[in-house]
């Protein structure tokens, strides 16, 4: 009996996860080539820079918390319960609030030297990683409770999705979208954070700056390292921006991009799953070897099978819907991007192992400071290749590089488990 409530316990986990990445994976592959067709190539260029941009701030709002706020949530529920544990939230909270403000200021400051209808949408998208702010999924996480924060979230997301498909026109600045995304994700947001507080016994805790100084200092290398992967993984369509590459290539880049995401998304509540199943794997190890590497195989390879499963079942999807749905039927590039999607996938593949031996498998073993180092140095590297090879093949540069990005850092994984201790 004890057995089925727990197996029927991680099936709600597994699904709320899946449901909470399903959500965020879909408003995108479904608004955003809707709003291509809606605004044309220009308007929808100038949309997806102001969100690339904010998926960079994202990135430094989030922090660390991702990965060590689990941790330490699990650890403190175990020894003191939610008391100790309502300090991190606390703690988690303020450090990511102050982040955001201060990047704020920093977009603010930038208004006086873009364009205003530009700078309207990027101060909208920035509502997106303030949502991220009062979210708190890390918590829902560690409590190992996803079903609340899954309801909100697609609650959230379905409601974006009504409103765009449903009222949003051509005639309509554009800068509506993200303020119509943005404000979505920042009620789902908020009502999770209440939730927390509300319903399940979480208190709010006055944090000293103190705390926040030391917060942020304890967690410094995974956020450079997390950084270093935004860095290769989401700008390149400001790169490709930069260049002065048609907006009709960029849009058609830009879809396959969030394609991509989506094809990333669907499979990390099993990343997410198998995150704490790799900590126990590798529990007494003195550091990365080949039995490490060993164990953490065995719960990567039902991973890649399962992606590849739904590489195939995404290729039969757009072919079957390709020509037969009106906005993806009026695409002028559509062999571009199945060129690109099939290409950059491969990447896909790769992400999946970076995080199982890295993300989780190194952090693990002791060894994040070597994985901070190695994606920082493929952060600069194939940020420098990108920028090189757009200039000189256009968009073919950029997905080169993203997947060249995954390749090198599978590479410089490996080489630590092979090195041993």
């Amino acid at each position: 009996m004890r057995d089925i409530i727990l197996l029927r316990r991680n099936l709600v986990n597994i699904f709320s996860l899946a449901s909470v990445q399903g959500a965020n994976a879909l408003l995108p592959i479904l608004i955003f080539p809707y709003v291509l067709h809606m605004f044309g190539a220009e308007k929808y260029t100038s949309l997806v820079v102001g969100e690339a941009i904010s998926l960079i701030v994202l990135a430094v709002v989030i922090y660390s918390y991702e990965i060590n706020g689990v941790s330490k949530v699990v650890n403190c529920l175990k020894s003191d319960g939610l008391t100790s544990a309502s300090a991190v939230f606390s703690e988690v909270f303020c450090c990511r609030l102050f982040i955001w403000v201060i990047c704020l200021i920093i977009v603010l400051g930038a208004g006086a030297f873009i364009q205003p209808e530009l700078f309207l949408a990027l101060l909208c998208w920035m509502l997106v990683p303030l949502a991220y702010v009062f979210q708190s999924a890390y918590f829902f996480q560690a409590l190992e409770k996803n079903l609340p924060v899954a309801i909100f979230t697609v609650i959230s997301r379905v409601v974006c999705c009504l409103i765009v498909f449903f009222w949003l026109k051509p005639i309509h600045p554009f800068f509506l979208l993200p303020l119509i995304v943005g404000g979505g994700y920042l009620v789902g947001g908020v009502c999770a954070w209440i939730y927390l507080v509300s319903v399940a016994g979480v208190k709010f805790k006055r944090i000293s700056w103190i705390c926040l100084r030391d917060s942020l200092q304890e967690g410094k290398e995974i956020f450079f390292g997390n950084f270093a992967v935004v860095l290769f993984r989401d700008s390149n369509v400001l790169i490709l921006s930069f260049f002065g590459i048609s907006a009709a290539t960029i849009s058609s880049y830009s879809v396959v991009e969030k394609f991509i995401k989506a094809f990333q998304a669907i499979v990390r509540p099993l990343n997410q799953f198998f995150f704490p199943r790799v900590i126990h794997a590798v529990h007494g190890r003195l550091g990365p070897d080949r039995v490490a590497l060993s164990r953490i195989s065995r719960l990567t390879y039902l991973q890649l099978v399962v992606l590849f499963c739904i590489l195939l079942c995404f290729i039969g999807l757009w072919a079957g819907l390709k020509d037969r749905v009106e906005f993806l039927a009026s695409y002028p590039n559509k062999t571009l991007m199945q060129s690109l999607f099939i290409f950059m996938s491969i990447g896909v593949f790769f992400g999946i192992s970076n995080f199982m031996f890295g993300t989780a498998g190194l952090n693990a073993l002791g060894a994040k400071n070597y994985l901070a180092k190695s994606l920082v140095c493929t952060g600069v590297v194939t940020l420098a290749l990108c920028v090189i090879s757009t200039k000189v093949i256009g968009v073919y540069g950029a997905a080169g590089s993203f997947v060249f990005g995954e390749v090198m850092l599978f590479t410089l994984i490996m080489h630590r488990y092979f090195r041993g201790n």
